[in-house]
């Protein structure tokens, strides 16, 4: 069955007229609209074009700014830094001028020791305490005393180098940073809207607001351009600090090396003119025991020729004794009434007697010659003894010690 299809509405003329009138009006309002749309559209468009110019330009003013500022301390911070560069420099030459101090007086040390050593093997009543002893025993305490003080002052070098390189590295620190932020800055204040190279980076306003939450949180408080340029006016104080330290040292080293130099140039000298003079009274006394002993040698040839001669006397005495008593032995045979005691019987007692007195005198005289030459023999043995200890002094004090302490050199020290 075919379906019957429904005719279309039918306005009327009013109603067609209040459609009319009514998209009339509201294309009217609709325009009114979009023209208000558009100028506000323009003058938000050139008041925001004004503002990014604005801001632009303000914060191309501030990197600006800020280069300048950059600039500024990392040339104040790099000059400090040159400056520790040389004082440490300095300062390394007047550590190793102690380190050669120290190794100048190993030798002298060693020396001083020998010479203790030698002068222990003197013998006899030379083995004395004398003033070169003395000297040498203070020579030890003063070169010890010397290394005490210079190690000291060594440790007090190392440590202020310690110090200049530390705050060294913090100026190496800080000017690498500045030279990175210069970098940084220079090429943003380069940038334009014409670059090719600029672009849009999503969250990374937000990233550095984190970025600064962070450091608030590990710093208690964000770093501000007052915290910013007194962390650099810190590091260049403390620098500074430690680079006075470091002259106030080096004035210190100076006057350690030039007393302690003259300290044992001072005792050396000491210990010299101690040697000099022992050297002096024991050749003295050597020399004087020399001539004494070669007047005991002619005293002890005189001697023996004394003792010779009056054993000859004595010999010569025994012929006429062994005459007069064979005569008196012969003319005691004399028979009956000659035997007389006549004058030459009593000449020939007295005769007798005579060289019997003689011989006994001589004999007496021979006895006190021989103990005289045994006492010059002994004194002989007493001063060559003597000599030989001062000659083995000698030896010690003008070989031995006076030559080792020519090496002795305190010119590098």
């Amino acid at each position: 069955m075919a379906q019957l299809v429904n005719a279309p509405t039918k306005y009327s003329t009013f109603e067609w007229h209040k459609s009319n009138n009514k998209n009339y009006s509201s294309a009217e309002t609709e325009r009114a609209s979009a023209e208000r749309l558009q100028s506000e559209s323009k003058r938000l468009t050139d008041e925001t074009d004004e503002i990014t110019r604005f801001t632009q330009e303000d914060v191309n003013k501030k990197l600006a700014q800020r280069l300048r500022e950059l600039n500024f301390w990392k040339d104040e911070v790099q000059s400090q830094l040159q400056a520790v560069d040389r004082e440490i420099d300095t300062l390394l030459k007047y550590k190793g001028n102690l380190e050669n101090s120290l190794e100048s007086i190993e030798h002298p040390q060693s020396v001083t020791t020998s010479c203790l050593t030698y002068r222990q093997g003197r013998e006899g009543i030379d083995l004395v305490q004398d003033d070169v002893e003395n000297n040498l025993l203070k020579e030890v305490e003063v070169i010890e005393g010397v290394r005490s003080v210079l190690v000291r002052t060594l440790e007090q070098t190392v440590e202020q180098i310690r110090r200049l390189r530390s705050a060294k590295y913090f100026l190496q620190k800080d000017v690498a940073d500045k030279n990175a932020a210069i970098s940084i800055d220079n090429s943003c204040h380069n940038l334009n809207n014409k670059d090719t190279d600029i672009n849009l980076y999503e969250g990374v306003t937000q990233d550095l607001v984190n970025h600064m939450q962070e450091l608030a949180l590990e710093s208690n408080d964000a770093v501000m351009p007052a915290d910013w340029s007194n962390y650099s006016d810190s590091n260049i104080k403390k620098a500074e600090c430690e680079k006075q330290a470091s002259v106030t040292l080096r004035s210190v080293i100076s006057g350690v090396v030039e007393q302690t130099r003259n300290d044992l140039l001072t005792q050396c000298r000491n210990v010299d003119l101690a040697l000099k003079k022992r050297v002096e009274e024991c050749t003295n006394a050597k020399e004087r025991l020399t001539g004494h002993l070669e007047k005991v040698d002619k005293e002890i040839e005189n001697m023996e020729g004394n003792i010779s001669q009056l054993k000859a006397a004595i010999d010569e005495k025994l012929a006429p004794l062994k005459v007069a008593h064979t005569r008196l032995a012969q003319r005691s045979q004399r028979p009956n009434i000659e035997l007389t005691r006549d004058p030459a019987q009593y000449q020939l007692v007295n005769e007798v007697k005579l060289i019997e007195a003689s011989i006994s005198a001589l004999e007496s005289q021979l006895e006190a010659s021989e103990a005289s030459l045994k006492g010059l023999i002994r004194n002989q043995i007493d001063l060559k003894e003597d000599i030989r200890v001062k000659t083995k002094s000698l030896h010690i004090d003008k070989v031995l010690c006076q030559d080792l302490r020519a090496t002795i050199d305190y010119s590098h020290y």
